[in-house]
C-alpha cells in the first residue's frame, strides 16, 4: 500500500513540476496509433503479460487542447490460468511528452482450472475435470507514459480494483511503439 502510495505522490509532483507549455513529442493525436506490452503481476501470485493497441480518434479537446481519445484492443494472459480478450477505451491529458490517461476494458476473459483427481484406496479418480470458463472481463486503469522521442515510449499502469477474475494485473510496466 505504501508503494502505491508513493507512486500516486510521485505522479503528481511530476504533473506539477512539468505543466508548461506543450511538444509534439510523442503526443498522441487524431489518426495516431500507439501499441503496448505491459508486464505486471495479478493480485501478487502470478505474472501477468498484457498486449495492446490503441487509435485516437478525437485530440485537441479540453480547454487547453491537450485532449485525446483512443479506442484499441487488449489481449493478456497470465501463462496458463486466465486469458484476457476485451476492447479498450482511453482518456488522455498529455503535458510535453508525458501523458495521463484513464481507460476502460469490457470483453471476454477466460479462466482454465486444471483437473484435479485424488487417489482413494489406491485408484487415481478425477474429482473435477479440467475446463474453460469464459465470464464476462471488465476493468478500470490509470495509467502514465514518457514518450522518449516521436515514437517510443514507456509506461507504468495502475488497476485499482483488486481482484484475480478482473482484465489487469495491479501494477504493470511497459514499452510503447506510437506511429
Amino acid at each position: 500500500m505504501r508503494k502505491v502510495v508513493f507512486l500516486v505522490l510521485l505522479l503528481s509532483l511530476t504533473t506539477i513540476f512539468s505543466v508548461s507549455a506543450r511538444g509534439t513529442d510523442g503526443a498522441l493525436t487524431k489518426g495516431s496509433s500507439l501499441v503496448g506490452a505491459n508486464i505486471g503481476m495479478k493480485a501478487f501470485l502470478a505474472p501477468h503479460l498484457g498486449v495492446s493497441y490503441e487509435y485516437c480518434l478525437l485530440s485537441g479537446f479540453y480547454s487547453s487542447g491537450r485532449g485525446s481519445l483512443g479506442v484499441g484492443g487488449y489481449i493478456g494472459t497470465t501463462f496458463g490460468s486466465l486469458h484476457a480478450f476485451n476492447a479498450r477505451v482511453t482518456l488522455h491529458n498529455q503535458f510535453n511528452n508525458m501523458d495521463f490517461y484513464v481507460g476502460m476494458l469490457h470483453g471476454v476473459n477466460v479462466l482454465y482450472v486444471k483437473e484435479v483427481t485424488a487417489t482413494i484406496l489406491g485408484k487415481t479418480e478425477v474429482i473435477t475435470p479440467a475446463s474453460w470458463n469464459p465470464h464476462y472481463g471488465f476493468d478500470l486503469f490509470l495509467g502514465w507514459r514518457w514518450a522518449f522521442n516521436q515514437n517510443w515510449g514507456m509506461n507504468v499502469e495502475l488497476s485499482p480494483l483488486p481482484l484475480f477474475w478482473l482484465s489487469q494485473p495491479i501494477l504493470s510496466v511497459g514499452a510503447n511503439y506510437q506511429f
